[in-house]
């Protein structure tokens, strides 16, 4: 595989593991006091998972994912909420994953908790030395400003690293935040009010290939559906062509199909 080819491969895994960190990311559910991410442990919701890998528009089933409020613990400075995420693909094994959210206005705002940028683009075959990344607490969706209202998430988050084949990289990710509206959704006979926010995620690589810098950003904007006392009904990120690689990164949707304990 040459330089080009690798460059381009390692850019489809960044921005693929980007977009599967913050699909993950889900709030709690039904229980005390309202808002639209309360925090009673116990709370279980099952979502159907599907995917879009034509970039057609036509989500195909994909699997199911389980998420669980396994209770409460303090973390650099907040009450942080764990979420334990069993997700189990129509065709492979289960994976586990643990997440960490806290909550302000009424827990209208959430926010996660991010301690490396392994969270952001998980691990990556060939990526080593990975410096630079500020763990810590970053807003992931803020509905207390009001339709139309923006917020940061990431701010030019930079980290170096080495990767195998090209040396040293940079990788660099933005996200940004804005409430879209308010929209009537009807997942499995059930019928959501919703705040429709977007999440526009930009990751770009920079790298020397074959003697000559090149820097490549790509932006996919994720889109969730809240209600109140029922935190996510749905996320969906569409599909994006990387010309680069002649491939197309799937199209995601996660939807929301039960809810117990709350």
């Amino acid at each position: 595989m040459n330089n080009r080819s690798k460059f381009s491969l390692l850019l489809l895994f960044v921005i693929a593991t980007l977009l599967s960190s913050c699909g993950q990311s889900s709030g709690p559910s039904e229980a005390e006091g309202g808002g639209i991410f309360p925090t009673r442990a116990g709370v279980t919701w099952t979502y159907s998972l599907s995917v879009d890998t034509a970039g057609n528009n036509v989500f195909r089933p994909a699997g199911t994912s389980v998420q669980r409020v396994a209770g409460t613990r303090q973390l650099a400075g907040r009450e942080a909420t764990v979420v334990v995420s069993t997700t189990t693909p129509l065709v492979g094994a289960p994976s586990v994953d643990t997440a960490f959210y806290a909550y302000e206005n009424n827990r209208n705002d959430q926010f996660i908790y991010l301690s490396s940028i392994q969270d952001l683009i998980g691990d990556i075959e060939g990526i080593r030395n990975i410096t630079g990344f500020q763990a810590g607490w970053y807003p992931f969706i803020r509905t207390s400003g009001g339709v139309n209202s923006t917020y940061t998430i990431l701010q030019n988050v930079q980290v170096n690293a080495t990767a195998e084949g090209l040396g040293n990289i940079t990788i660099t990710a933005r996200a940004e935040g804005k409430v879209e509206g308010m929209e009537s959704l009807t997942i499995n006979n059930r019928t959501y009010n919703t705040t429709r926010v977007v999440i526009n995620n930009t990751v770009e690589l920079r790298a020397n290939v074959s003697g000559f810098p090149v820097a490549i950003p790509i932006t996919v904007p994720l889109r969730v559906w809240v209600a109140q006392n029922v935190g996510i009904v749905r996320q969906e990120n569409s599909a994006v062509r990387i010309a680069i690689t002649n491939t197309t990164l799937p199209g995601t949707r996660q939807e929301l199909q039960s809810i117990t304990g709350n």
